[in-house]
Parts: structure tokens; C-alpha cells; sequence
């Protein structure tokens, strides 16, 4: 007799667009199941039952769980790197750049929960089956972000005395920790951090605290 959490698990619907090939759709879902579940609680076949498909089909696409489980997290840091080098490339000078770049990545966590949910099973887990992609991934988009700092002390846009790779780990905390609470917050207080008011105001917040700590010339100076 199945467990009724599992039943509950296995029956719930994951939102799909039909407009993409395969390959794609069997990293949405195992996205979805592997941040509900985790890597161990996870089959291909409760992988390929969301789906629709036979679970030896998706042998065709990834030769094991293992290889799919590292296909989903190089994904997830594709994307974020996309948007870093993104927003570096935009217009407007080194405070407007780091405003955009607070910005998408709240939206970024808010678009994408299950994204950073799995991140954070990774980061708790340095044993996990993701060890070897997160030493890859990690530093190099760390990287990004220290190299724009420093770029910015240099022009006199923000700070000389920070310390760039303590405060990206600050930065880090103060938008990842937003999102980590949710839940506690959804059950203990009912309100939802995920509401699109809500999104905004956190963006505002920690701009504004960036704008006070980081900035030469403060929110006024728009380098």
C-alpha cells in the first residue's frame, strides 16, 4: 500500500511547456522532483511517469540519474551566469549595474524556486552527488561578481576598504536567506513572501541597505 505522501507527490501536476523538446522537459521535471524529494528519494521513473513517458526513453537523453541530476544543476548555474554577464553588459555605470544585478537575481529565486531549493539541498549536503558541479560552478561565478567590485573600487564608485569576497557572501545571505524563511513564514504568520509586492519591497530593501554600504556617494551618485 503506497504510502499517501508519496501518493500526493506522485500526482502532482508540474506545470509544462509543450513547446519544448524532450531533452528540456526532462529537466523541468526532474528539477521539480529532485528539489521536492531529493536525488535519493528520486527514480527515473517517477521521472518519467510525470512526464509521460517510458522510463527507459530517458536513457536516450541521460545514461543515468546520476549524469540527469548533473545536467539539472549545470542548468541552474547556466542560467545565473547568463544573467550576470548580462547585467555587466548593460548601460549605466557600476551603481545602476549592481541595482539590476540585486534585482535579477531576487526575480531569478522567486521565478525559479525549485532552482534554488535544490541549491540549498547541495549547499547542506558537501557529500552529495553535486559536490563535483558546485566546485566547478561556484567559483567561477563568484568570480563575476568580485571582478565587478573590484572594477568599481578602481573607478570610485564604491568603497575601497570592502572586502569584495566577504561581501558577496553577506549579499548572498541577506537574498537567499529571504526566500530559505517562506515557508516558516507561510505557516507561522500566513503571509506570503512570494507575493509580487512583497518581491518588491525586498528588492528595495536590499538596495537600499548595498546603496548605504557599498556605494561612494551613496544613492545619489549614479555612476
Amino acid at each position: 500500500m503506497k504510502h499517501p505522501k508519496s501518493h500526493r507527490l506522485a500526482a502532482k501536476v508540474v506545470p509544462l511547456n509543450r513547446g519544448l523538446d524532450t531533452r528540456d522537459r526532462v529537466l523541468q521535471v526532474a528539477l521539480a522532483l529532485f528539489a521536492d524529494r531529493g536525488y535519493r528519494g528520486t527514480s527515473l521513473r517517477d521521472i518519467a511517469r510525470r512526464i509521460g513517458i517510458k522510463a527507459p526513453s530517458l536513457l536516450h537523453h541521460f545514461p543515468s540519474k546520476q549524469q540527469l541530476y548533473l545536467a539539472v544543476l549545470d542548468r541552474i548555474f547556466n542560467g545565473m551566469e547568463d544573467s550576470a554577464h548580462r547585467v555587466m553588459k548593460l548601460p549605466g555605470g557600476f551603481h545602476e549595474q549592481m541595482r539590476r544585478a540585486i534585482a535579477d537575481s531576487i526575480d531569478f529565486i522567486a521565478r525559479e524556486p525549485d532552482a534554488m531549493k535544490l541549491l540549498w539541498k547541495e549547499f547542506a549536503d558537501e557529500s552529495g552527488v553535486g559536490r563535483q558541479v558546485m566546485k566547478r560552478r561556484l567559483p567561477p561565478l563568484n568570480a563575476i561578481g568580485m571582478n565587478f567590485i573590484f572594477r568599481g573600487q578602481r573607478e570610485g564608485a564604491f568603497r575601497g576598504e570592502i572586502e569584495p569576497f566577504n561581501f558577496l557572501q553577506t549579499l548572498n545571505s541577506v537574498i537567499t536567506g529571504y526566500f530559505t524563511t517562506a515557508a516558516v513564514v507561510k505557516r507561522l504568520w500566513n503571509v506570503n513572501m512570494f507575493d509580487p509586492r512583497s518581491i518588491e519591497q525586498r528588492k528595495r530593501e536590499v538596495i537600499d541597505m548595498v546603496e548605504r554600504t557599498l556605494f561612494i556617494g551613496g544613492a545619489d551618485r549614479q555612476s
